[in-house]
């Protein structure tokens, strides 16, 4: 898993990457500011974003609302890292739909929250096999089959999304028809995240073909890992 710690205190951030760590096996990316973490934040692949409240511009209020508002990272999660968990990161963290906040100091409690928002994300990415497969009545061998076949939707339109990037209309027509089909797939298989980014896609792919090609690599990076740990 790849996750982003933007945060300007040194102390914390060390904290933070401790407390990590003790989840397993991690790809962290530290930041000491919200210009570093923006930049970071242009390539896809990235399953938690923890953005200190008060750091140097932009702060992590505003990153959040970054994030929120991009078709290509919206529904990259994210917590807030704060000192006091006041009114106004509440109510921000509930307006921005956020996955909660942290409260400094970190601690054990700390490490146990965010495994549980990953926990619940990766669920959302894609339904556990077993489940899934208890739900469609088939065995978990040919719910792989049907998995596969999802990353190779996803990487089709992927690739659409590039083809699009460059002019191509034909490409853009393939997507959206190939689009809709994905979608029905990510519903089959119990993945309401994956349905999400694939429908933040088609609608960028008019105006913003990069942000769609950049959605679906998020999509594809996702449903990928999850299927792998699986």
């Amino acid at each position: 898993m790849r996750v982003l710690v933007a945060d300007d205190d040194l102390v914390s951030r060390l904290a933070m990457e401790d407390l990590l760590r003790q989840r397993g096996p991690l790809e962290l990316v530290m930041a000491e500011d919200g210009a570093r973490a923006w930049a970071a934040l242009n390539e896809p692949g990235w399953d938690l974003v923890c953005l200190d409240v008060r750091m140097p511009p932009p702060d992590g209020l505003e990153l959040a609302a970054r994030l929120r508002a991009s078709p290509a990272l919206r529904r990259v999660p994210a917590m807030l890292i704060t000192s006091t968990a006041d009114r106004t990161v509440l109510a921000a963290s509930a307006r921005i739909d956020l996955q909660g906040f942290i409260v400094k100091p970190v601690n054990a409690e700390t490490a146990a929250r965010i495994a549980r928002v990953l926990a619940q994300l990766e669920a959302s990415v894609l339904e556990p096999a077993a489940s899934a497969s208890a739900r469609l009545r088939i065995d978990t061998g040919r719910h792989a089959r049907y998995v596969a076949g999802f990353l190779q939707q996803l990487r089709a339109l992927a690739d659409l999304a590039a083809h699009a990037v460059r002019g191509d209309d034909g490409a853009r027509a393939a997507f959206a028809q190939k689009a809709e089909a994905a979608r029905t797939a990510a519903l089959t298989l119990g993945a309401p995240r994956t349905e999400q980014v694939i429908a933040d896609a088609l609608e960028a792919l008019p105006t913003d073909a990069a942000a769609a090609e950049r959605a679906m690599r998020q999509a594809l990076y996702w449903v990928a890992r999850v299927s792998d740990a699986a």
